[in-house]
């Protein structure tokens, strides 16, 4: 059952997961298109980017460039998601006005998710006179689209009001769309509902998870690592909910357990619980190895944990663990497709990051950064330097002048055959 969510679910989760909870203010971390920063700043009035290393800017617009580069026939797909991810990173690291503009390029129904989403990031730091141009925006790019690409605009409008609690005109959005798309609501309302409506929200989330329908299953579930994390001080509630989490293990693929267990982790970490945070590391890395993962899911779920680990206090366990990811690559690099190899390298890059070994790190997003361009269609080689840039853009690790102008080159290089 799920078969391919077993085999993908892991990582399409936790990019939506990743992209939802940026957009909700986990910023853990131009390209100008012809005006400065500072002209934005005045026509923004008070939204604006917060100042960048000179470095993480010039990645940030590489890593656009390199996703505008696709042609957009055959490939508006692929284009239109890796310019969302750089729009992502852009709210990661504070640049709403640097995220509009590349919003404002993108050429699919991805543009009306991104007003939307900007509106989203608005409302969550106050600047609410700029919400409403945002969500109609968003709305005027829903109605030009059909099914679930609609839908998934609409939803992410009715989640910006219900955050702003108006109810009516979140429902009015909500109205006849897919209830696989309405459950991702369910991680909004987690945040803002009144406290002492704990036990309606958690019949609602209930009777979500009891629907036996997968999308709604993992949208509903999606919400529970957000009550925990707001009820984390109250013990007997945040207990309750661990529960809950754990009473679907029967009913979801292991990949989608673990990115719950991560989000539990990362939550009891940023409330300073390391001992929590590390006995969840260990449930969620039985779950890991209770599975035979392809080398190309198995290396950076490792990684991660490992990164988790240090993070936890086990800091002699999660280096040994990182290096054990790193030797499995190296003694199946040629068994690896070449498209999945920087991707790899990059998830071990990062978690060398979260250890603070730096040097590390570098080095690794050196090899994925030439890994990238082993395929010789631009495409892969376009969409690999998209993600490297973005993630050390948001992860501050400065490339130096050296391998910048390979980066360069390699954004250069782009071209024909597609």
């Amino acid at each position: 059952m799920f078969l391919n969510d077993e085999l993908n679910g892991g990582s399409t989760m936790r990019i939506r997961l990743g992209v939802f909870f940026l957009l909700l203010g986990v910023a853990v971390f131009a390209y100008t298109v012809g005006c400065s920063a500072r002209d934005e700043d005045k026509s923004e009035g008070s939204l604006k980017d917060i100042p960048l290393k000179p470095y993480q800017a010039e990645l940030l617009d590489i890593a656009f460039q390199a996703a505008s580069a696709m042609p957009v026939f055959p490939h508006i797909k692929n284009r239109s998601r890796a310019q969302e991810m750089v729009v992502t990173a852009c709210f990661g690291l504070d640049q709403p006005l640097r995220a509009r503009q590349y919003i404002e390029q993108i050429d699919n129904w991805r543009r009306g998710a991104g007003y939307a989403d900007l509106a989203l990031y608005c409302a969550r730091r106050a600047f609410k006179d700029k919400v409403e141009s945002y969500l109609n925006l968003a709305d005027q790019i829903s109605k030009e689209n059909e099914d679930w690409r609609k839908d998934r605009i609409k939803v992410k409008i009715a989640s910006v009001y219900a955050y702003l609690g108006q109810t009516d005109k979140a429902s009015q959005f909500k109205k006849d769309v897919e209830a696989s798309e309405t459950g991702k609501m369910a991680q909004i309302e987690a945040m803002i509902y009144p406290e002492d409506s704990f036990n309606k929200q958690m019949e609602n989330l209930n009777n979500l998870v009891s629907s036996k329908n997968f999308d709604i299953v993992k949208n509903a579930l999606g919400a529970y690592p957000e009550l925990y994390n707001r009820f984390y001080t109250n013990v007997e509630r945040r207990t309750f909910i661990e529960k809950k989490i754990k009473a679907s293990w029967s009913s979801i693929p292991t990949s989608v357990r673990i990115d719950l267990l991560t989000e539990l982790v990362n939550f009891s970490l940023g409330h300073g619980d390391q001992e929590k945070a590390l006995e969840l590391v260990h449930e969620a890395e039985a779950f890991m190895n209770s599975t035979t993962w392809p080398v190309r899911f198995g290396i950076p779920l490792k990684a991660e944990q490992a990164g988790l680990r240090f993070r936890s206090g086990d800091e002699e366990r999660a280096r040994t663990e990182i290096q054990d990811a790193l030797d499995m690559f190296d003694a199946n690099r040629e068994k690896i497709i070449n498209i999945y190899r920087a991707g790899i390298l990059r998830s071990i890059a990062e978690s060398y990051q979260a250890m603070g070994d730096i040097k590390k790190a570098l080095d690794l997003y050196k090899r994925a950064l030439e890994a990238g361009i082993e395929n010789p269609n631009s495409r892969p080689r376009a969409e690999d330097l998209t993600a490297t840039c973005c993630s050390m853009a948001l992860r501050a690790v400065e490339p130096g002048a050296e391998l910048l102008h390979r980066i360069r080159e390699i954004r250069d290089g782009l071209g024909d055959p597609w």
